[in-house]
């Protein structure tokens, strides 16, 4: 089956589908977009300075941020850190603040999530108060319900509006993620889904957390396997594990649905991998052949608007990705695009159609907001 291809001098993107035990297997073969049909992206503006001149009315870190559109056209940006959200307008020129730190209606203690109601509400997830904030679209707060989520996998991550009006949040069970319906009263009325996720080590989970160790911290931070995943609006998930581009979509009942392969991206050890990782595990005492580790190459996966799956590209291991490899709804890879930018995988951008707005660190990781468009060929 061929999917997207080149230009008669380049390679054609092609993928066998077969369907085994129920399971659709894709596997993508190495070609890439033809020249003339390839996506690319355009920054639209870039906000931000290294020079700070007024820190209410800008951004103040360039990591754990969400990002979203509101109703009118606005960029509402959730800071984890300052616990706070920042509006700009649509051509990024800074509108208000609101939040702050406090237990009080409408104060928060290290937001994680947020999104849109259809009554036009904005939903804030507290995370270490168990709390959703309701706030409209001034920054006015509405109401404060109950959070029945006690513990995540991600810092950030994605509030979903699901049926009926519900709020999808995530939560962390025994090597799980749950996704969880909330009614508008707080309430817990549904688990939609259930993703089990990769178990940390005993060795590792004893010594990943002493900052002495700079070597271990980045080991553990890169080259543990880890992984991934993103909620579509009809309830399935898609995710990976960091070391291998393999993506795997599972139903709401947690059966799988489809597994896309690929060959153009192998993760083999270099050098400078093979260094950090001797380095890091005899600073912990932890002997090779004790531990599982991948050199990785998924960041993160974003979905748009029409199916298509954008999958966050680690070129270089401990730097930000800027390169989104671009799948088709059905798991037919198309080609890699260049975002221009840098994106954390701890910040969660919004993508609205073409568009992609998020925050990415610059010079000496000062916060930008940035606004970029992917032009298709028509």
């Amino acid at each position: 089956m061929a999917g997207c291809g080149g230009d008669d001098a380049s390679p054609r993107v092609s993928a066998e589908v077969d369907t085994i035990a129920g399971v659709v297997m894709v596997r993508n073969g190495t070609g890439s977009w033809r020249e003339s049909e390839q996506w690319r992206v355009v920054e639209d503006f870039r906000v931000g300075s290294l020079r700070v001149r007024n820190p209410e009315k800008e951004l103040s870190h360039s990591r754990n941020t969400t990002v979203i559109l509101g109703p009118n056209g606005q960029i509402f940006v959730l800071e984890y850190s300052t616990d706070r959200v920042v509006v700009f307008d649509r051509d990024g020129e800074f509108v208000r603040s609101f939040g702050g730190a406090g237990e009080g209606p409408g104060e928060f203690r290290s937001p994680m999530a947020m999104m849109w109601d259809g009554k036009d509400r904005l939903w804030v997830a507290d995370g270490l108060r168990g709390r959703y904030h309701a706030f409209d679209s001034t920054g006015a707060i509405q109401k404060t319900l109950h959070r029945p989520v006690y513990a995540t996998r991600r810092i950030q991550h994605p509030l979903v509006r699901g049926p009926a009006g519900t709020v999808v949040d995530e939560a962390a069970g025994d090597n799980m993620v749950l996704f969880l319906a909330v009614d508008t009263l707080g309430h817990l009325t549904d688990t939609l889904a259930k993703l089990p996720t990769l178990e940390l080590s005993r060795g590792f989970r004893n010594v990943i957390n002493r900052p002495s160790w700079k070597s271990m911290q980045f080991v553990s931070l890169n080259y543990i396997p880890r992984s991934r995943w993103s909620l579509t609006p009809d309830g399935t998930v898609w995710s990976a594990v960091t070391g291998q581009l393999r993506l795997v979509q599972t139903s709401a009942d947690g059966d799988t649905v489809r597994i896309v392969e690929t060959s153009h991206r192998a993760a083999e050890f270099d050098q400078r991998d093979l260094k950090m990782i001797a380095e890091g595990l005899a600073e912990a005492g932890i002997a090779r052949r004790d531990v599982e580790l991948v050199r990785p190459v998924v960041s993160g996966i974003y979905l748009m608007d029409d199916g298509h799956i954008l999958v966050g590209i680690i070129e270089q291991v401990g730097e930000d990705p800027r390169t989104f490899d671009v799948f088709d709804p059905e798991g037919l890879f198309l080609g890699s695009i260049d975002l221009g930018f840098r994106l954390p995988y701890r910040n969660i951008p919004a993508i609205v159609g073409d568009t992609i707005i998020a925050v990415t660190p610059g010079a000496f990781d000062v916060p930008y907001l940035v606004r970029a468009t992917i032009r298709r060929p028509q």
